[in-house]
């Protein structure tokens, strides 16, 4: 065993030349259900209002270069051939080579080549996470784009509402519709652009009455709510007649999501129809399930609108039923489903619940699961049509299917879009989206250039830059930490969920956890580590710490953190870092608070946690420049609480010092140390960094849109700082280059918000006095409804009123971090 002292990232993570078709590949996945709702530990739901203005601040950041490292921009490192999590797909009707595709993180991605080539477009929103698009069907100009993930699996990325473009996607505004935080489903009147529905499911971390259905007849500019189920159901899916579009068919579905409750059935289930545009509903029941039910999937024929088809998930999260109206919705004949089928959702139906008719035969029926299962003759026989998930071929976990005509079919999945050209015999990944979601990143020691990261539902994958389409699976399920030793590459170690070890020793992978006790507590996200100090010497937490000497893991520290209280998912190891200086000084953070240190080894342990918030903690490094320095991040929400939590300690963990500064509200989530002043942290808004210990912050590059963040890691070998997104793949930024810049900072700091709004009242316009450089303002009602922005610079401004209706209004001027807000009256003659 080779002794040394090394600093190796505990991010680092391998590179493998597996055949991407060997049995490793066959892991089983599951949505990240547990990941996030331990980072609001002790609340029992994220406060998303605190969030929104969280994103507000970042966009104004971003669009003025205030606090922004400038002309730095961020290079794309990949993949673009390993797709993250696409939900929906839209074609425009007129030109089929124009392809939109909402991502579930990333934003919505545009083709003019039928997939040759992608680009983004909105990245200008607030909120990039997509649930609906569509295009109006009597102006293929007119898009709609509703945001907030309708899967709502582990912490759901909620949205702010509906976009709306009138040009082909070129510019875009923000259309309302807030409060329900989820567009499910957008559906457009095939007669009038201006007419649209909106199914919403609300906030999933509490009972609300924003949840159901909306409807403008105005294109946006108001929305009625004209159906409401209950507090804790929305509307989930949404079809209308295209002969009749007064015929509406909804299907409403309960699901709470927060620390402590998780509900995805109800007795709210059911299917709703309309004949007036949704003035009025009716519950169907004559043929359909009643009782405590799950997600509904609808899909209407075009061919034969009077046939409909639904699926309906059970109390096991299991297909219940599939059934079929032929009469419009008056009555429903459940279809006899084959054994094949019974568990083709895998035991978590409240993540997919959509099926599909082909428009050109309402007998051909897909319903959408781990795998795609197509019926050609009603429902009498089925059979799988795409090949098995484990083959890659076509990635798991199938969210949206698009006839583009007879032949032509679009298939959106959890890695991304494939298209048939040939009626389901075969299938092409044709998308080269960098939206894959990394949970760490790591530079490769051997292979100057190369990354390697661990991916939702997408294993560790690796690559460079110059080949971003060439990315190479290394193994399979979800992919989190994988180590590997610095001087035999062929050792190498990959870890999947809930913390299961593999290592790879130059021939095959064997599994890593001889040792480690089954039923312990641990993490979806477990702590994986590579002693810096011993090449043969590994680290991971459960709810205690164990080392792994020879292959075999022993313990060495009792609970370290609260005990079991409030579940299982809540009281674990979250981190474990080792002194890249000191060997045998260890840190150890939980997603219960606590902070441990041991200076000899693990021997014995002492909670350094006191001083401290009781939040999750995302991170403790340990100095690589001083013996004694150590520093914590946490994450966390709670009303009134400063949620940018970064502390540094330089008696080992004795004392702590607050280094937040003037960073913005934000969560944390892992933070690098360069050297004794300058740190870099990765944030569910993006990468920040700190010149001066934390006095001050900056957002780091000029290209990267507003998206999280996991992990960092400084690469070494080729001076660059690589960030692994939860969004868009894995990027750096050039170390040398970042460093040089300074903060380009074009607002003064304000004393006394001197700012004047005249004449007031107003008929056509308002002139801003007594800003400083750039200035953003935005007009809400008093109700709260934003219904004017407007950006500018210099001393002085006019915002044009006159497009508004009168009223009173609230203009809200922000300058930096500072805002002030004074009451308008509009008028008119």
């Amino acid at each position: 065993m080779k002794s040394f002292i090394f600093f190796l990232s505990c991010s680092v993570v391998l590179l493998s030349c597996m055949d991407d078709h060997s049995s490793n590949q066959k892991l089983k996945k599951e949505p990240f259900e547990n990941l996030f709702f331990p980072r609001s530990y002790p609340d029992n739901f994220l406060q998303i209002d605190q969030q929104k203005k969280i994103n507000q601040k970042v966009l104004v950041e971003m669009k003025f270069g205030e606090k922004l490292i400038d002309s730095v921009d961020w290079r794309l490192e990949g993949p673009t051939n390993i797709g993250g999590r696409i939900n929906t797909i839209e074609v425009n009707p007129l030109s089929p080579e124009i392809i939109f595709v909402g991502n579930s993180t990333g934003g919505v991605f545009k083709t003019n080549n039928g997939g040759d080539s992608w680009f983004p477009i909105g990245d200008e929103f607030s909120n990039l996470s997509i649930g609906s698009i569509k295009i109006a069907p009597s102006n293929n100009q007119v898009i709609y784009v509703g945001t907030g993930d309708p899967n709502i699996s582990g912490i759901p990325h909620v949205g702010n509402g509906v976009y709306k473009s009138i040009d082909g996607g070129l510019t875009w505004e923000h259309k309302g519709l807030e409060l329900p935080k989820i567009i499910s489903r957008i559906i457009v009147d095939p007669t009038n652009e201006n007419i649209v529905y909106a199914a919403t499911m609300g906030l999933p971390f509490e009972r609300s009455d924003d949840r159901g259905l909306y409807k403008t007849i105005n294109g946006g500019d108001t929305w009625e709510q004209i159906l409401f189920v209950s507090d804790e159901a929305g509307i989930t899916d949404l079809v209308i007649n295209p002969n009749d579009p007064l015929i509406l068919f909804a299907s409403s579905w309960t699901r709470i999501r927060n620390n402590t409750e998780s509900l995805v059935t109800g007795t709210d289930a059911h299917i709703y129809k309309s004949l007036d545009g949704g003035v009025s509903w009716e519950v169907m029941t004559n043929g359909l399930p009643d009782g405590e039910q799950g997600r509904i999937g609808l899909s209407i024929s075009v061919s034969n609108p009077n046939v409909l088809y639904s699926v309906w998930m059970n109390t096991d999260s299991q297909i219940g039923g599939i059934f079929k109206t032929s009469d419009n919705g008056g009555t429903w004949v459940e279809i006899v489903l084959p054994e094949e089928l019974g568990n083709a959702v895998g035991g978590f139906g409240w993540y997919f619940g959509q099926i599909r008719v082909s428009p050109y035969d309402e007998n051909e029926i897909s319903v959408l699961g781990v795998d795609l299962y197509t019926s050609f003759d009603g429902g009498a026989n089925w059979e799988m049509s795409t090949p098995a998930w484990y083959t890659y071929e076509v990635h798991a976990d199938k969210h949206d299917l698009f006839y583009v005509n007879q032949n032509t079919i679009l298939l959106a999945t959890d890695g991304g879009l494939y298209r048939s050209t040939d009626h389901f015999s075969s299938w092409d990944d044709i998308e080269n989206i960098p939206n894959t979601q990394f949970y760490h990143v790591a530079y490769n020691p051997h292979h100057p250039g190369v990354y390697t990261g661990g991916a939702q539902d997408n294993g560790t994958t690796s690559g460079d830059f110059q080949n971003p389409q060439e990315w190479v699976r290394d193994y399979g399920g979800d992919g989190f930490q994988a180590l590997f030793d610095p001087f035999d590459e062929n050792i190498k170690y990959a870890q999947t969920q809930n913390g299961n070890f593999v290592k790879f020793d130059g021939f095959s992978w064997n599994s890593f956890n001889d040792g480690i006790d089954s039923d312990d507590r641990v993490n979806w996200d477990a702590p994986f580590v590579l002693s810096p100090h011993d090449n043969g010497k590994l680290y991971t937490g459960t709810y205690r710490v164990y080392v792994n000497i020879n292959d075999f893991w022993q313990p060495i520290s009792e609970d370290l953190t609260d005990g079991d209280i409030f579940g299982a998912r809540y009281h674990t190891i979250s981190v474990v870092n080792e002194s890249p200086l000191v060997e045998g000084v260890l840190y150890v953070g939980t997603t219960d608070g606590n902070v441990h240190r041991t200076l000899d080894g693990g021997a014995t342990w002492e909670g350094v946690f006191d001083d401290l918030p009781d939040r999750y903690v995302t991170d403790v490094k340990a100095s690589p420049v001083d013996n004694n320095t150590v520093f914590v991040t946490h994450s966390g929400y709670k009303d009134n609480d400063n949620t940018a939590h970064i502390h540094r300690s330089d008696d080992n963990g004795s004392t702590w010092s607050d280094i937040t500064g003037d960073l913005i509200e934000q969560p944390v989530n892992q933070i690098e140390i360069l050297n004794d002043s300058v740190y870099f942290i990765a944030t569910d808004f993006g990468v920040y960094m700190t010149d001066n210990s934390g006095v001050n912050w900056s957002r780091v590059g000029t290209n990267m849109p507003v998206i999280p963040v996991f992990d960092l890691v400084i690469d070494p070998l080729e001076n660059r700082l690589v960030a692994g997104t939860f969004a868009r793949s894995i990027q750096s930024i050039d170390l040398e280059e970042l460093l040089s810049s300074t903060p380009n900072v074009f607002v003064e700091e304000l004393t006394d918000l001197s700012i004047k709004v005249f004449p007031n009242p107003t008929a056509d316009y308002i002139n801003i006095n007594g800003v400083f450089g750039n200035w953003l303002a935005i007009i809400t009602t008093v109700e709260g409804k934003e219904v004017l922005r407007e950006m500018g610079g210099g001393s002085q401004g006019r915002v044009d009123v006159s497009r508004i209706n009168p009223g009173n209004y609230v203009v809200t001027i922000f300058i930096g971090d500072l805002s002030k807000s004074i009451m308008v009256q509009v008028l008119r003659d």
